[in-house]
């Protein structure tokens, strides 16, 4: 028989790296560490770490090194989903830990969206109100997080923590039209964002409009129709778009295609009548009845859009044919002899304004 003959040093090495492995494994039962799969061949946690009512409980213990889970990556993985440990944390906490760079401002409403937006279970973690309490009794409503330019809370369930202008006050709600939209686009090609601004806020060629104008506002977060797929519902409620004109002939059918992004057939886009029998000033009409230009503009059309004359010609189809120079002489106050919008109150806003006088269509 051969004999073989180990080197001491050789021996001696191999005991130094088994010694080394064993006092690792040993020293994962750290602050961070969270229970590995239970088929029994290693313990890497106390006895405790999963019961609630155990000292060493793992919640405890986390919650008091505020809850830095670095070092439970290196067996979890960076994302929580098993890792070398074969244990993923969502097996027991389906929304938590959460992902890396969750916190950031791209991350963070990606990761809500993508969940159908469980705030049920963040409470569980930070309180009824978000302000503290629960399981993780960290407080969502902080300075750098949910808070306004000012630095008051905010609520997560806040209008325009979702879409509209983040740092805008919690009671702000025309802010909650974007940009930004839900998915954190802020560009007005993005059909989440588009023409909002001009309808609801700047009011940049006309009256400005109301966000239930166009959509059904949800009383509270979980409101039927309020969460769910995109894109956001438009249903033309209590809304310019539906004015009926012409003494009765002309009762607008406003609708919006989803596909095309186009609005149509609405009243604020040039679908009226005047009829010369009924008008004050019928001495401008060229045919009995006058009517706009009844146009379908893109919701991502940007300026081009709200270009002058595309909702009511210029001159209006049956207006006698005039300079555009001699505008502001009868529509005075509302155009100047330029053209130009001088009271965006008295454009658009449902009435004909002519001679300093409004009368209904």
């Amino acid at each position: 028989m051969r004999t073989y003959h180990i080197p001491t040093i050789v021996l001696l090495t191999a005991l130094v790296v088994i010694a080394s492995l064993l006092n690792s494994c040993s020293d994962l039962k750290s602050v961070q560490d969270l229970p590995t799969a239970s088929s029994g061949a290693l313990q890497v946690h106390d006895a405790g770490w999963l019961d609630t009512a155990a000292s060493n409980f793992h919640g405890t213990i986390l919650k008091q090194a505020q809850y830095n889970l670095s070092e439970c990556a290196t067996c979890h993985s960076k994302q929580f989903t098993g890792g070398t440990s074969g244990v993923a944390c969502s097996k027991c906490h389906q929304y938590y830990p959460h992902p890396a760079g969750f916190s950031a401002s791209t991350s963070h409403p990606q990761y809500l969206y993508n969940q159908n937006y469980p705030l049920g279970q963040c409470k569980a973690c930070h309180g009824a109100t978000y302000a503290g309490g629960g399981n993780a009794n960290l407080s969502c409503m902080k300075s750098g997080c949910h808070v306004d330019a000012n630095n008051v809370s905010k609520s997560p369930e806040a209008c325009n923590a979702c879409h509209g202008n983040f740092k805008a006050a919690a009671n702000d709600l025309p802010s909650a039209a974007p940009p930004k939209d839900i998915l954190g686009n802020t560009a007005t090609t993005a059909r989440g964002v588009g023409a909002h601004q001009i309808h609801l806020v700047s009011g940049a060629v006309g009256k400005t409009v109301k966000c239930q104008e166009c959509h059904t506002i949800p009383t509270q977060l979980s409101s039927p129709g309020h969460l769910g797929t995109l894109p956001a519902e438009v249903v033309f409620n209590d809304t310019l778009a539906r004015l009926t004109t012409g003494g009765g002939t002309s009762v607008p059918k406003p609708s919006y295609d989803p596909s095309t992004l186009k609005c149509s057939n609405t009243f604020c886009h040039g679908n009226w009548k005047v009829r010369k029998a009924t008008s004050t000033s019928q001495f401008v009409f060229a045919d009995s009845v006058m009517v706009g230009a009844n146009d379908s503009p893109a919701w991502t059309g940007g300026s081009a859009a709200a270009t002058c004359g595309t909702c009511h010609g210029i001159p209006p189809k049956g207006h006698l044919a005039l300079a555009v120079s001699s505008c502001g002489t009868c529509h005075v106050g509302v155009v100047d002899n330029n053209g130009h919008i001088v009271d965006k109150t008295k454009h658009g806003n449902g009435k004909i304004n002519v001679f300093g006088q409004e009368y209904a269509f």
